[in-house]
């Protein structure tokens, strides 16, 4: 049965049958077999099929959401096992963001190559999107959704993110009481001047909220660096605030947004390796619990 839930584990990922037999190298009927095999050991339908798309019903969602995350590392455990007894090493090529090790400053890939010594890391940091055909990158970690067609996407978690200003700035601007006095300010974040979603405590239901920018860069530091300015109030996520070095404050600390989101991708067209599985697996487990 572990081996049928790891399949139907990778054809949740890939969106349908067809993509998944080309990334498993395993015929669509066989994988169709094994799944309905699968789902009568279990007693339950765990995809809704139709002619053009592949859903999870409610018990197949509750089945990926917990079994996902523990069969990659299973997986990818025994790949390792198996490598390190042939004597192989891995050097494996990652894109991030550029600001990537300003939200993730706590020992984020530092932790995977303690936990897995014999892989290598070559970290690359840019915005553009890579071409997994013609550069060795093999993964992308992003904080936009990929627009490439030949790849897989996994959306792996909603940043949140919260509101900080300078001492001064709110003296002579006076503090926020609630969401909707945002519009009264200057607002720095990565969005321009596009509304924001506030989630309202306690209840999961988001407010939208239009602001006001006088200053937007892409730039963490560049945030941070303008509301200890005194240029207004920075959206920034709760992780990076610990850059600010105590010269922001946080208000409206009952609230939060989650407009930016984290994925994780890589190529349709070659499987991946045992180290490339290792970090996208150990990457979707560390976002998650981080978002």
């Amino acid at each position: 049965m572990f081996d049928d839930i790891s399949l139907f584990v990778q054809i949740v990922r890939a969106g349908n049958f067809s993509k998944a037999s080309k990334q498993l190298g395993m015929p669509a009927n066989t994988l169709s077999r094994r799944l309905s095999g699968l789902e009568n050991k279990l007693g339950t339908l765990l995809f809704s099929r139709s002619t053009r798309s592949l859903s999870c019903t409610p018990d197949g969602e509750r089945l990926y959401k917990w079994s996902g995350v523990n069969i990659d590392s299973l997986d990818t455990a025994v790949n390792f096992i198996r490598s390190g007894k042939q004597g192989e090493n891995e050097k494996v090529h990652i894109q991030v963001p550029t600001n990537f090790f300003e939200i993730f400053q706590n020992s984020f890939f530092f932790e995977l190559l303690k936990f897995y010594p014999e892989l290598e890391l070559d970290i690359h940091v840019s915005d553009d999107e890579p071409d997994f055909d013609h550069s060795p990158i093999k993964l992308l970690l992003s904080t936009q959704k990929p627009g490439m067609n030949n790849c897989t996407t996994h959306k792996v978690c909603n940043l949140a993110s919260g509101f900080y200003a300078s001492e001064a700035y709110l003296e002579q601007h006076g503090t926020p009481a609630t969401p909707e006095e945002l519009a009264n300010h200057h607002c720095i974040y990565r969005g321009g001047e596009k509304p924001i979603n506030v989630l309202l405590p306690y209840s999961g239901i988001s407010l939208p909220v239009r602001i006001k920018s006088r200053f937007t860069t892409n730039s963490t530091s560049g945030i941070i660096d303008a509301a200890e300015q005194g240029l207004g109030i920075a959206i920034i996520n709760e992780q990076s605030a610990n850059l600010a070095s105590r010269k922001i404050t946080r208000i409206l600390s009952q609230y939060q947004t989650c407009d930016e989101e984290l994925y994780a991708a890589y190529s349709n067209n070659k499987k991946l390796s045992a180290g490339e599985k290792a970090v996208f697996n150990y990457a979707i487990a560390r976002m998650t619990t981080i978002g």
